[in-house]
């Protein structure tokens, strides 16, 4: 399937279950997402290509902000698991982009646990 047809399909069910800043929000990323690789399969998203796109589309942003939209696309590639392909595998769900972008107070807690 391609990432056009997906993100569409994905915009349909936040329409009906979430609320409309939810829709906003995950419409905004999507079309930065389909702008990138609206041809390409699911399967050709590389971790490599998301974390390009993802430092591409932070340029300038908050942290908050950059954890935001990496969090937008790891739910939607878990949506594209949950609803449209259960062996797809997700490429925002590695160790490295998990790093990455995790939240200030997911870092503080592994450093508080560590201790």
């Amino acid at each position: 399937m391609k990432v056009l047809k997906a993100a569409k399909l994905c915009l349909e069910y936040h329409k009906s279950h979430s609320k409309e800043n939810t829709v906003r929000a995950y419409r905004m990323v999507l079309a930065q997402l389909c702008e990138e690789f609206g041809t390409k399969n699911l399967e050709d998203v590389t971790t490599e290509r998301v974390l390009s796109f993802l430092n591409r589309i932070k340029e300038g942003k908050k942290r908050q902000t950059k954890q935001t939209r990496y969090s937008h696309l790891l739910a939607f590639f878990n949506f594209i698991k949950s609803h449209i392909n259960q062996d797809f595998r997700n490429p925002c769900d590695t160790p490295m982009l998990k790093k990455t972008f995790q939240r200030e107070w997911d870092s503080w807690c592994h450093i508080l646990n560590s201790e």
